[in-house]
């Protein structure tokens, strides 16, 4: 019996040495700081490739390193390495407050952009940090924000990027400027918008909040089958939710000559959109404008003058930003059918409009053109009346383009009844 307990005590001394040992190795010599300090950037910079070509020193002191490499990076393009010339870390204290970090001469390097430079400092849990970089690519960063799914499908380039990160650990400050030479997000275009940030993350280890501004001193917007904005000076505020943020936008247009001024202002998900021109015209039809790039003065007549309502305002920028179908403004603004015909020799477009729950009112401007005739336009407005759910009647009335021809138009005047039935 005697002989067992005298076993299990020098099994337990002997385990006890044993992490005495693996202790004093990770923690007082330099090659078993090394690895602490490998593990630690391969779990936080989710990279697998770490080389150190001189290490001095031990985490009880100083661990001094230099020459250090990382690559295969998870979050980063294939092929993306980081170098640092002179890393030191040290703990003044048990635990993350007591961690101090050095950083000197670091250098990413992407694929396709240009050298992002960084250096800084961690003391205590507050961060002192410091990046530049002539010319980044948009695409080969957004890996960094895994959490925003939406970030991933922008592109574009920034230059001139300078930014300071401070504050502490679990609430970081960011703030610096940048020049968006153009950002590109489901066909909507920004471009050449010098663009200036401060901002601060709070909570998170929880739900995080966001605050600070965002400001946008000028800069151009374009979409696929919109008019051309120039951004004036605006601003985008975060007051906690970083998806609702304070929208203070201004920005000019001009459409076939016309000059549309456009203010977005409030909540993202409740916006206020006022719309203004020169001449004055009806803030709906400068919506239209502002959609299709065209004035189409001889639609005016199918438009009333709905005032811009907060819907109709979050449907604008859902249209306008990100490549809407245009479905739901044309719904609020009374709009039921558009019809468009590109063919050889003829082009022209057709509204239908709701004006009360019975009665629709249409408009239609049709130009044709043959090798040996000059182009006719021709236009045509009519009505609908629902007298039940199976019985409309309606009446066209054509109205010809002045020519400069001898050669009579002749007008196509009409009276329709149609019946719905089911069979």
């Amino acid at each position: 019996m005697m002989k067992k307990q005298n076993f299990i005590i020098v099994i337990f001394i002997l385990f006890f040495l044993l992490i005495c040992f693996v202790g004093y190795f990770l923690f007082f010599t330099a090659k078993g700081s090394a690895i602490i300090t490998k593990l630690a950037i391969s779990y936080y910079a989710k990279t697998k490739t770490i080389d150190i070509e001189k290490s001095e020193g031990s985490l009880s002191q100083v661990a001094r390193f230099e020459k250090l490499e990382f690559k295969d990076f998870a979050l980063l393009p294939k092929g993306s390495t980081v170098k640092i010339q002179k890393l030191e870390v040290y703990f003044t204290s048990f635990g993350e407050e007591g961690l101090n970090v050095n950083i000197y001469n670091g250098r990413l390097q992407l694929p396709n952009s240009a050298l992002i430079i960084f250096e800084g400092k961690l003391q205590n849990s507050n961060l002192n940090f410091n990046i530049y970089s002539q010319n980044i690519k948009l695409k080969e960063i957004a890996g960094l924000f895994s959490g925003a799914e939406d970030l991933k499908k922008i592109s574009g380039a920034i230059s001139d990027t300078d930014i300071y990160l401070l504050g502490s650990l679990i609430e970081p400050k960011f703030s610096g400027k940048f020049q968006l030479e153009q950002l590109l997000y489901n066909n909507f275009s920004l471009s050449n918008c010098p663009v200036g940030f401060n901002i601060q993350l709070k909570n998170i280890k929880k739900e995080a909040e966001l605050y600070g501004k965002i400001s946008l001193n000028k800069g151009v917007i374009t979409g696929p089958r919109t008019a051309l904005v120039n951004l004036e000076e605006s601003r985008i505020s975060f007051a906690g939710e970083p998806n609702k943020p304070l929208l203070d936008l201004r920005g000019t247009s001009y459409v076939e000559g016309i000059k549309i001024n456009i203010v977005l202002k409030g909540a993202f998900d409740k916006p206020d959109l006022k719309l203004s021109s020169e001449p004055v015209l009806p803030e709906d039809r400068l919506l239209v404008m502002l959609m299709t790039d065209k004035s189409w003065k001889a639609t005016e007549l199918a438009l009333g003058k709905a005032e811009l309502s907060v819907e109709l305002a979050k449907d604008f920028i859902d249209y306008f930003l990100f490549s809407g179908s245009g479905s739901k403004i044309a719904r609020k603004l009374g709009i039921k059918d558009i019809s468009v015909t590109f063919e050889e020799g003829r082009k022209g477009i057709g509204i239908k409009k709701e004006i009360s729950e019975k009665l629709d009112a249409t408009y239609a401007v049709e130009q044709r053109q043959s090798e040996e005739e000059l182009p006719a336009t021709t236009q045509k407005v009519g009505g609908e009346y629902k007298i039940t759910d199976t019985l409309t009647v309606g009446a066209e009335k054509e109205l010809p383009q002045e020519q400069k021809t001898p050669v009579e138009q002749k007008t196509e005047d009409k009276v329709t009844i149609e019946f719905k039935k089911e069979f």
